[in-house]
Protein backbone atom coordinates (compact mmCIF):
# COMPACT_ATOMS: atom_id res chain seq x y z
CA UNK A 1 0.00 0.00 0.00
CA UNK A 2 1.72 2.99 -1.04
CA UNK A 3 -0.26 5.36 0.52
CA UNK A 4 0.78 3.96 3.97
CA UNK A 5 4.35 5.35 5.62
CA UNK A 6 6.09 2.18 6.76
CA UNK A 7 7.58 1.32 10.43
CA UNK A 8 9.52 -1.81 9.62
CA UNK A 9 10.76 -4.17 12.25
CA UNK A 10 13.29 -6.63 11.94
CA UNK A 11 12.66 -9.69 14.50
CA UNK A 12 9.99 -10.59 16.90
CA UNK A 13 12.74 -10.67 19.84
CA UNK A 14 11.68 -9.62 22.96
CA UNK A 15 12.87 -5.93 22.18
CA UNK A 16 11.11 -5.97 18.64
CA UNK A 17 7.42 -7.40 19.78
CA UNK A 18 7.42 -5.19 22.74
CA UNK A 19 8.38 -2.03 20.50
CA UNK A 20 5.66 -3.27 18.04
CA UNK A 21 2.80 -3.74 20.84
CA UNK A 22 3.84 -0.11 22.18
CA UNK A 23 3.89 1.96 18.80
CA UNK A 24 1.27 0.46 16.54
CA UNK A 25 -1.69 2.05 18.97
CA UNK A 26 0.30 5.33 19.15
CA UNK A 27 0.78 5.64 14.97
CA UNK A 28 -1.20 8.06 13.11
CA UNK A 29 -3.82 6.45 10.42
CA UNK A 30 -1.36 6.99 7.44
CA UNK A 31 1.41 4.76 9.40
CA UNK A 32 1.43 1.06 9.53
CA UNK A 33 4.21 -1.43 10.99
CA UNK A 34 5.61 -4.21 9.32
CA UNK A 35 7.08 -7.04 11.75
CA UNK A 36 9.87 -9.15 9.86
CA UNK A 37 10.56 -12.47 11.26
CA UNK A 38 13.13 -14.79 9.47
CA UNK A 39 11.58 -17.66 11.58
CA UNK A 40 7.72 -19.27 11.59
CA UNK A 41 7.88 -19.38 15.23
CA UNK A 42 9.68 -17.82 18.43
CA UNK A 43 10.80 -18.95 21.48
CA UNK A 44 10.45 -18.20 25.32
CA UNK A 45 14.54 -18.46 25.24
CA UNK A 46 14.21 -18.56 29.09
CA UNK A 47 12.65 -22.00 29.47
CA UNK A 48 15.30 -23.43 27.14
CA UNK A 49 17.27 -24.44 29.56
CA UNK A 50 14.67 -27.01 30.91
CA UNK A 51 13.06 -27.90 27.68
CA UNK A 52 16.31 -29.20 26.19
CA UNK A 53 16.77 -31.50 29.34
CA UNK A 54 13.23 -32.41 30.49
CA UNK A 55 11.20 -34.27 28.76
CA UNK A 56 7.76 -32.81 28.14
CA UNK A 57 8.77 -29.62 27.83
CA UNK A 58 9.80 -29.03 24.36
CA UNK A 59 5.82 -28.61 23.97
CA UNK A 60 5.12 -26.06 27.10
CA UNK A 61 6.10 -22.69 28.24
CA UNK A 62 8.27 -22.31 24.84
CA UNK A 63 7.28 -21.55 21.76
CA UNK A 64 4.31 -20.19 19.30
CA UNK A 65 4.22 -19.81 15.62
CA UNK A 66 4.15 -16.28 14.56
CA UNK A 67 0.85 -15.72 12.74
CA UNK A 68 -1.03 -12.11 11.51
CA UNK A 69 -3.87 -13.03 13.80
CA UNK A 70 -1.80 -13.54 17.06
CA UNK A 71 0.44 -10.18 16.81
CA UNK A 72 -2.62 -7.88 15.65
CA UNK A 73 -6.34 -6.87 15.88
CA UNK A 74 -8.48 -8.12 13.41
CA UNK A 75 -8.84 -6.00 10.65
CA UNK A 76 -5.52 -4.42 11.12
CA UNK A 77 -3.66 -2.30 8.81
CA UNK A 78 -0.29 -3.37 10.60
CA UNK A 79 1.53 -6.80 9.12
CA UNK A 80 3.16 -9.61 9.97
CA UNK A 81 6.03 -11.22 7.18
CA UNK A 82 6.77 -14.72 8.31
CA UNK A 83 8.88 -16.60 7.67
CA UNK A 84 10.73 -13.58 5.63
CA UNK A 85 13.80 -12.16 5.95
CA UNK A 86 15.67 -8.82 5.31
CA UNK A 87 19.03 -9.38 3.63
CA UNK A 88 20.19 -6.00 2.62
CA UNK A 89 19.69 -2.60 4.96
CA UNK A 90 19.64 0.78 2.18
CA UNK A 91 18.94 4.19 2.40
CA UNK A 92 14.99 4.70 3.39
CA UNK A 93 14.37 1.24 2.20
CA UNK A 94 15.40 -2.43 2.92
CA UNK A 95 15.36 -5.65 0.61
CA UNK A 96 13.25 -8.80 1.49
CA UNK A 97 13.79 -12.53 0.69
CA UNK A 98 10.15 -12.50 -0.22
CA UNK A 99 8.36 -10.31 -1.90
CA UNK A 100 5.59 -8.26 -0.52
CA UNK A 101 2.63 -6.38 -2.35
CA UNK A 102 4.77 -7.45 -5.49
CA UNK A 103 8.64 -6.25 -4.71
CA UNK A 104 11.22 -7.28 -2.53
CA UNK A 105 12.60 -3.54 -1.83
CA UNK A 106 10.62 -2.33 1.10
CA UNK A 107 10.50 1.69 1.61
CA UNK A 108 10.71 2.70 5.15
CA UNK A 109 9.97 5.76 7.14
CA UNK A 110 11.69 4.26 10.10
CA UNK A 111 13.29 0.95 10.30
CA UNK A 112 14.11 -1.15 14.12
CA UNK A 113 16.55 -3.41 14.01
CA UNK A 114 15.78 -6.15 16.61
CA UNK A 115 17.78 -8.92 15.18
CA UNK A 116 18.75 -10.17 18.80
CA UNK A 117 21.76 -12.50 18.61
CA UNK A 118 23.31 -15.83 18.27
CA UNK A 119 24.34 -19.04 20.30
CA UNK A 120 24.47 -22.69 19.49
CA UNK A 121 21.55 -24.49 19.41
CA UNK A 122 19.46 -25.42 21.71
CA UNK A 123 19.61 -22.21 23.23
CA UNK A 124 18.81 -20.36 20.16
CA UNK A 125 16.77 -22.04 16.74
CA UNK A 126 19.31 -21.92 14.05
CA UNK A 127 17.72 -19.48 11.25
CA UNK A 128 14.98 -20.65 8.82
CA UNK A 129 14.01 -23.78 10.92
CA UNK A 130 10.99 -24.60 11.93
CA UNK A 131 8.91 -25.33 15.08
CA UNK A 132 8.41 -29.29 14.47
CA UNK A 133 12.46 -29.35 13.77
CA UNK A 134 13.10 -27.36 16.53
CA UNK A 135 11.15 -29.63 18.85
CA UNK A 136 12.54 -32.36 17.68
CA UNK A 137 16.32 -31.31 18.12
CA UNK A 138 15.18 -30.53 21.58
CA UNK A 139 13.56 -34.29 22.29
CA UNK A 140 16.80 -35.66 20.53
CA UNK A 141 18.73 -33.49 23.37
CA UNK A 142 16.72 -34.77 26.14
CA UNK A 143 17.33 -38.27 25.00
CA UNK A 144 20.99 -37.81 24.89
CA UNK A 145 21.40 -36.25 28.48
CA UNK A 146 19.45 -39.25 29.49
CA UNK A 147 22.04 -41.87 27.99
CA UNK A 148 24.90 -39.46 29.10
CA UNK A 149 27.22 -39.90 32.12
CA UNK A 150 29.55 -37.42 32.27
CA UNK A 151 28.46 -34.24 31.08
CA UNK A 152 30.82 -31.12 30.30
CA UNK A 153 29.53 -27.75 30.40
CA UNK A 154 31.70 -25.49 28.54
CA UNK A 155 30.88 -21.92 30.09
CA UNK A 156 29.63 -20.83 33.29
CA UNK A 157 27.04 -18.13 32.59
CA UNK A 158 23.68 -17.64 33.07
CA UNK A 159 22.20 -20.55 30.43
CA UNK A 160 25.27 -22.80 31.56
CA UNK A 161 24.60 -22.62 34.93
CA UNK A 162 21.08 -23.10 34.92
CA UNK A 163 21.58 -26.09 32.31
CA UNK A 164 23.53 -27.86 34.65
CA UNK A 165 21.32 -27.43 37.60
CA UNK A 166 18.37 -28.67 35.47
CA UNK A 167 20.49 -31.35 34.25
CA UNK A 168 21.36 -32.00 38.35
CA UNK A 169 17.86 -31.84 39.37
CA UNK A 170 16.55 -34.43 37.08
CA UNK A 171 19.43 -36.81 37.12
CA UNK A 172 21.26 -36.60 40.63
CA UNK A 173 23.46 -39.13 39.78
CA UNK A 174 25.51 -38.24 36.56
CA UNK A 175 28.48 -36.14 36.93
CA UNK A 176 28.35 -32.47 35.62
CA UNK A 177 31.37 -30.23 35.72
CA UNK A 178 31.21 -26.78 34.55
CA UNK A 179 34.36 -25.15 32.98
CA UNK A 180 34.66 -21.01 33.18
CA UNK A 181 37.08 -18.42 32.61
CA UNK A 182 36.25 -15.73 34.80
CA UNK A 183 37.03 -16.06 38.88
CA UNK A 184 33.21 -16.90 39.85
CA UNK A 185 30.53 -18.24 37.89
CA UNK A 186 28.32 -15.62 35.79
CA UNK A 187 29.95 -12.57 35.09
CA UNK A 188 32.16 -11.48 38.22
CA UNK A 189 35.16 -9.96 36.89
CA UNK A 190 35.39 -6.29 35.30
CA UNK A 191 38.14 -6.59 33.02
CA UNK A 192 39.48 -3.81 30.73
CA UNK A 193 38.55 -4.66 26.94
CA UNK A 194 40.36 -3.51 24.14
CA UNK A 195 39.33 -0.30 22.41
CA UNK A 196 36.71 -0.39 20.38
CA UNK A 197 34.84 -3.43 22.15
CA UNK A 198 31.50 -2.89 23.77
CA UNK A 199 30.69 -4.07 27.64
CA UNK A 200 28.45 -4.42 29.83
CA UNK A 201 27.75 -4.40 33.63
CA UNK A 202 29.20 -7.24 36.26
CA UNK A 203 27.25 -10.12 38.14
CA UNK A 204 27.65 -9.51 41.74
CA UNK A 205 29.94 -11.77 43.75
CA UNK A 206 27.69 -12.75 46.39
CA UNK A 207 25.86 -14.38 44.16
CA UNK A 208 28.28 -16.16 41.71
CA UNK A 209 29.84 -17.48 44.97
CA UNK A 210 26.11 -18.29 46.33
CA UNK A 211 25.51 -20.53 43.44
CA UNK A 212 29.11 -22.16 43.38
CA UNK A 213 28.41 -23.71 47.35
CA UNK A 214 25.11 -24.65 46.08
CA UNK A 215 26.56 -26.67 43.17
CA UNK A 216 29.55 -27.75 44.97
CA UNK A 217 26.89 -29.20 47.94
CA UNK A 218 24.63 -30.87 45.13
CA UNK A 219 27.95 -33.05 43.59
CA UNK A 220 28.44 -30.33 39.95
CA UNK A 221 32.09 -29.75 39.77
CA UNK A 222 33.89 -26.42 38.81
CA UNK A 223 36.92 -25.01 37.14
CA UNK A 224 37.47 -21.24 37.30
CA UNK A 225 39.24 -19.16 35.44
CA UNK A 226 39.80 -22.11 32.97
CA UNK A 227 39.11 -22.89 29.88
CA UNK A 228 38.28 -26.29 27.61
CA UNK A 229 40.53 -27.28 24.85
CA UNK A 230 38.33 -28.54 22.17
CA UNK A 231 38.65 -30.47 19.49
CA UNK A 232 36.70 -29.40 16.12
CA UNK A 233 33.04 -30.97 15.99
CA UNK A 234 33.46 -32.39 20.13
CA UNK A 235 30.78 -30.98 21.20
CA UNK A 236 27.06 -32.74 21.85
CA UNK A 237 27.07 -37.00 22.45
CA UNK A 238 30.90 -37.87 22.07
CA UNK A 239 30.11 -42.04 21.68
CA UNK A 240 32.20 -42.68 24.96
CA UNK A 241 34.01 -41.36 27.95
CA UNK A 242 36.57 -39.13 26.59
CA UNK A 243 39.56 -37.05 28.85
CA UNK A 244 39.04 -33.06 27.61
CA UNK A 245 42.24 -30.88 28.68
CA UNK A 246 41.94 -27.86 30.48
CA UNK A 247 44.29 -24.73 29.69
CA UNK A 248 45.41 -25.01 33.31
CA UNK A 249 46.66 -28.79 33.06
CA UNK A 250 43.81 -30.68 34.21
CA UNK A 251 41.76 -32.91 32.79
CA UNK A 252 37.88 -33.45 32.85
CA UNK A 253 35.99 -37.06 31.70
CA UNK A 254 33.49 -36.76 29.26
CA UNK A 255 30.97 -38.42 27.29
CA UNK A 256 28.81 -35.14 26.70
CA UNK A 257 29.90 -31.79 25.88
CA UNK A 258 27.38 -28.83 25.75
CA UNK A 259 29.35 -25.36 24.87
CA UNK A 260 27.66 -22.33 26.39
CA UNK A 261 30.04 -19.58 26.27
CA UNK A 262 27.51 -16.70 25.30
CA UNK A 263 26.04 -14.64 22.97
CA UNK A 264 27.01 -13.13 19.26
CA UNK A 265 24.76 -9.89 18.17
CA UNK A 266 23.43 -11.09 15.08
CA UNK A 267 24.68 -7.94 13.00
CA UNK A 268 25.82 -9.01 10.16
CA UNK A 269 23.24 -7.10 7.83
CA UNK A 270 24.14 -3.97 10.00
CA UNK A 271 27.95 -4.31 9.38
CA UNK A 272 27.57 -5.41 5.63
CA UNK A 273 25.84 -1.82 5.45
CA UNK A 274 27.93 0.25 7.09
CA UNK A 275 30.96 -1.30 8.86
CA UNK A 276 31.73 1.48 11.19
CA UNK A 277 28.40 1.35 12.54
CA UNK A 278 29.47 -2.11 14.58
CA UNK A 279 31.63 -2.23 17.89
CA UNK A 280 34.68 -4.43 17.00
CA UNK A 281 32.90 -7.37 19.37
CA UNK A 282 29.87 -7.12 16.96
CA UNK A 283 27.17 -4.91 18.58
CA UNK A 284 25.33 -1.90 16.42
CA UNK A 285 26.05 1.41 18.08
CA UNK A 286 23.63 3.72 19.31
CA UNK A 287 23.15 6.87 20.81
CA UNK A 288 20.45 7.88 23.50
CA UNK A 289 17.36 7.55 21.25
CA UNK A 290 18.16 4.18 19.97
CA UNK A 291 19.62 5.92 16.86
CA UNK A 292 22.24 3.92 14.95
CA UNK A 293 25.24 5.77 14.92
CA UNK A 294 26.60 5.55 11.40
CA UNK A 295 30.60 5.78 10.25
CA UNK A 296 29.59 8.79 8.14
CA UNK A 297 26.88 10.93 6.76
CA UNK A 298 27.15 8.98 3.25
CA UNK A 299 26.16 5.76 5.10
CA UNK A 300 22.54 4.34 4.37
CA UNK A 301 22.35 3.75 7.66
CA UNK A 302 22.73 7.98 8.29
CA UNK A 303 18.93 7.66 7.51
CA UNK A 304 16.01 6.29 10.18
CA UNK A 305 17.53 3.49 11.67
CA UNK A 306 17.29 2.51 15.26
CA UNK A 307 18.57 -0.78 16.89
CA UNK A 308 17.64 -2.47 20.20
CA UNK A 309 17.81 -5.82 22.07
CA UNK A 310 20.69 -8.27 22.28
CA UNK A 311 22.19 -6.63 18.70
CA UNK A 312 22.66 -2.96 20.45
CA UNK A 313 25.58 -2.00 22.13
CA UNK A 314 23.17 -0.23 25.31
CA UNK A 315 24.48 -0.15 29.10
CA UNK A 316 22.75 -2.83 30.67
CA UNK A 317 22.70 -6.42 30.68
CA UNK A 318 21.67 -8.21 27.02
CA UNK A 319 18.79 -9.59 28.51
CA UNK A 320 14.72 -10.44 28.53
CA UNK A 321 14.59 -7.63 31.33
CA UNK A 322 16.65 -5.20 29.36
CA UNK A 323 14.61 -5.89 26.12
CA UNK A 324 10.86 -5.61 28.07
CA UNK A 325 12.09 -1.81 29.01
CA UNK A 326 14.19 -1.11 25.71
CA UNK A 327 10.61 -2.33 23.15
CA UNK A 328 8.40 -0.11 24.88
CA UNK A 329 10.83 3.44 26.00
CA UNK A 330 11.62 3.33 21.83
CA UNK A 331 8.14 2.96 20.80
CA UNK A 332 7.48 6.02 22.40
CA UNK A 333 10.72 7.70 21.48
CA UNK A 334 9.41 6.75 18.12
CA UNK A 335 5.61 8.26 18.37
CA UNK A 336 6.79 10.93 19.49
CA UNK A 337 9.29 11.91 16.63
CA UNK A 338 6.27 10.79 14.17
CA UNK A 339 4.20 13.91 16.31
CA UNK A 340 6.50 16.18 16.19
CA UNK A 341 7.54 16.20 19.94
CA UNK A 342 10.82 16.37 21.60
CA UNK A 343 11.53 12.81 22.76
CA UNK A 344 12.96 11.63 26.00
CA UNK A 345 16.11 10.05 26.31
CA UNK A 346 16.49 6.33 27.31
CA UNK A 347 18.07 5.35 30.54
CA UNK A 348 18.12 1.96 31.76
CA UNK A 349 16.22 1.67 34.64
CA UNK A 350 17.44 0.16 38.04
CA UNK A 351 15.12 -3.67 37.26
CA UNK A 352 17.40 -4.15 34.01
CA UNK A 353 20.10 -4.85 36.72
CA UNK A 354 18.24 -8.09 38.07
CA UNK A 355 19.37 -11.10 37.85
CA UNK A 356 17.73 -14.65 38.73
CA UNK A 357 19.73 -17.79 38.14
CA UNK A 358 17.99 -21.28 39.14
CA UNK A 359 19.38 -24.02 39.76
CA UNK A 360 16.51 -26.87 38.52
CA UNK A 361 12.91 -26.86 40.27
CA UNK A 362 14.71 -25.93 43.74
CA UNK A 363 17.73 -23.44 44.78
CA UNK A 364 19.09 -21.13 42.98
CA UNK A 365 20.42 -17.01 43.32
CA UNK A 366 20.20 -13.59 42.69
CA UNK A 367 20.06 -9.97 42.81
CA UNK A 368 17.96 -7.40 42.70
CA UNK A 369 18.58 -3.74 42.31
CA UNK A 370 15.82 -1.61 44.88
CA UNK A 371 15.58 2.26 44.86
CA UNK A 372 16.80 3.50 48.12
CA UNK A 373 18.33 0.27 49.63
CA UNK A 374 20.81 -0.75 46.62
CA UNK A 375 21.17 -4.33 45.46
CA UNK A 376 19.47 -7.26 47.69
CA UNK A 377 19.38 -10.81 47.41
CA UNK A 378 16.68 -11.99 45.43
CA UNK A 379 13.85 -14.07 48.12
CA UNK A 380 13.24 -17.80 47.57
CA UNK A 381 9.89 -16.66 46.05
CA UNK A 382 10.94 -14.73 43.86
CA UNK A 383 13.19 -17.79 42.45
CA UNK A 384 10.13 -20.33 42.93
CA UNK A 385 8.10 -17.89 40.38
CA UNK A 386 11.03 -18.17 38.07
CA UNK A 387 11.55 -22.09 38.37
CA UNK A 388 8.14 -22.97 38.24
CA UNK A 389 7.39 -21.62 34.71
CA UNK A 390 10.43 -19.12 33.80
CA UNK A 391 7.89 -16.50 33.71
CA UNK A 392 5.71 -17.68 31.10
CA UNK A 393 2.65 -15.33 31.38
CA UNK A 394 5.26 -12.58 30.41
CA UNK A 395 5.52 -14.50 27.05
CA UNK A 396 2.19 -14.87 26.54
CA UNK A 397 1.44 -11.13 26.75
CA UNK A 398 3.49 -10.13 24.28
CA UNK A 399 0.40 -11.41 22.27
CA UNK A 400 -1.94 -8.76 21.66
CA UNK A 401 -3.93 -9.78 17.94
CA UNK A 402 -7.19 -11.29 18.12
CA UNK A 403 -5.91 -15.31 18.50
CA UNK A 404 -4.30 -16.04 21.76
CA UNK A 405 -1.37 -17.51 22.93
CA UNK A 406 -1.41 -19.20 26.19
CA UNK A 407 1.57 -21.29 27.57
CA UNK A 408 0.30 -22.01 31.11
CA UNK A 409 1.39 -25.27 32.34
Amino acid sequence: MASQKNIVVIGASVAGHTFVNTIAPQLPAGYRVILVERNEFIVHLPTVVRSCIVPGWESKNLTSRLTQENVFPTGSRHRVLCPNSVVELRTNSVVLSEAFEGSTELAFEKCIIATGAQQGAPFRPAAGSSLDEYKTFLRNMQNDIKAAESILIVGGGTVGVETGGEINALYPKKQVTIVHSESGLLHPDATAAPAGFTTFPTTGAKVSANLQKQLGVRGVKVYLNDRAILQPGQSGPLGSRQSIPLKSGETVEADYVLVSVGNVPNSAIVKAADPAAVSANGYVIVDSLFRVVPGSSASPLAGEYYALGDVAALPSWRTSVSASAEGPALGNIVAAEIKGKSPKAYTPASMTGACIVTLGDKGGAGQLPMPIFGTVSAPGFILGMKSKDFFARQFDARFTGATKVSTAA
